[in-house]
């Protein structure tokens, strides 16, 4: 009988976290395109090893991720790590803040999907046509800060930015860092066979923030608390998971009667949260009747309607209305305005390709201290229940 020792099992390579080891460049138009043929973007498929082609692309991301975060030191941003006080050593989650963002009048949070680094948007941005600022969190902190009157930062009148991490929530121990869950099935391994890292929840994350509902509620109830004026008002944009447990984050009683005041305006993007989860007595006292849904009388809440908007995949252009709170015969009720952002395909897409339109929002409804969304509809929804009309009115032969 014959066994195989572990000695004799192909080795597990290494790529470098550099773009130009790698064989890459950013080209004029911030696209990374390799070196031999500057036409070509990245490549995945290098073998048909899967995890030789997930370690090549887990090393290409660790190069982004480094670019990304230089780009956005140099716009203000500093690395704060959860929970506060901690040391870079002890287990942590990073995030990005404004400076001197406790004399900021508004601030900006930015809850993204649950898949992405922190301050990454879209891959398939960064690693194809756009680019890496456009398929970061770089172009929309550069829009951010073009808004207000002075160049500089650090004015009062900015808008302070907060990053949350909601993607990096796994701890890995030997390497002392955060990861996402894609990079944690990339970890060195003894082996090209080696089964990944098994994971345990109480080692392998990070207290307060083991999941991304807990990160949520540290981002309010501490970060937000401690670090920004109490009188500062919130504009929120929530990305898939983001966007759910901001919606179930707010849905608690304490959470609300306590936010509700500073509360700005809500941007839900990609969510697929249902406003029947709505079932707080807090929620229902800033509630109003918009509907009937499948006949279940549905509330939903009155901040969200007034100063609340979703935004879906769609193939509408850009700022199209496509739905009202109680959704509409294709698109299920999202309990806000829903709106397109010119994104057919990818939800990943929606916020880097879209953020133009939500701040400009944010900026209009900022300026407007008693602002509501205005009432919408849609001519072609106007058109069929016109025909419906008079499908259903008898025809009268006299």
């Amino acid at each position: 009988m014959f066994r195989r020792l572990e000695t004799g099992l192909p080795i597990d390579p290494k790529f470098p976290s550099d773009l130009k080891e790698l064989g890459y460049f950013v080209n004029e138009n911030d696209e990374i395109r390799n070196i031999e043929n500057p036409k070509a973007y990245f490549q995945y498929f290098l073998t048909k090893n899967d995890r030789i082609n997930n370690l090549h692309r887990e090393a290409m991301n660790g190069a982004i991720r480094n670019i990304v975060a230089e780009r956005l030191k140099n716009l203000g941003l500093d690395i704060i790590r959860l929970p506060l006080e901690v040391k870079a050593t002890e287990p942590n989650i990073p995030i990005f803040i404004s400076k001197e963002i406790k004399s900021k009048k508004r601030i900006l949070v930015i809850f993204y999907d649950e898949q992405q680094d922190i301050g990454i948007f879209s891959h398939r941005i960064l690693l194809g046509k756009g680019g890496i600022n456009q398929g970061s969190a770089v172009n929309l902190v550069k829009y951010v800060q073009s808004m207000c009157s002075s160049s500089s930062i650090n004015n009062d009148d900015s808008i302070g930015i907060i990053i949350a991490n909601t993607g990096q929530l796994r701890w890995w121990r030997r390497g002392k860092k955060a990861v996402s869950q894609m990079s944690w099935y990339a970890l060195p391994s003894k082996s090209l066979v080696d089964s990944p890292y098994e994971f345990d929840p109480e080692k392998n994350t990070v207290p307060g923030n083991r999941n991304l509902a807990e990160h949520v509620e540290y981002i309010f109830n501490h970060v937000i608390t401690s670090h920004t004026n109490p009188d500062s008002k919130l504009d929120i944009i929530g990305v898939s998971g983001g966007a759910v447990e901001v919606s179930v984050f707010l849905n608690i009683d304490e959470n609300w009667q306590k936010w509700k005041s500073r509360l700005s305006a809500f941007a839900s993007i990609a969510s697929y949260y249902s406003p029947k989860e709505i079932t707080t007595k807090e929620f229902k006292n800033w509630t109003i009747v918009v509907g009937i849904f499948n006949t279940i009388l549905i509330l939903y809440i009155y901040i969200f309607i007034k100063r609340g908007r979703a935004y879906l995949i769609s193939p509408e252009p850009c700022e199209t209305f496509l739905a009202g709170p109680d959704g509409s015969e294709d698109i299920s009720p999202r309990g806000l305005p829903t709106f397109s952002l010119g994104e057919p395909f990818y939800n990943e897409n929606l916020l880097p390709l879209g953020f133009k339109t939500v701040i400009d929002w944010f900026e209009e409804v900022a300026r407007e201290p008693s602002y509501v969304n205005p009432s919408f509809f849609r001519k072609d929804d106007l058109e069929k229940d016109e025909v419906t009309n008079n499908i259903s009115t008898p025809y009268n032969k006299s």
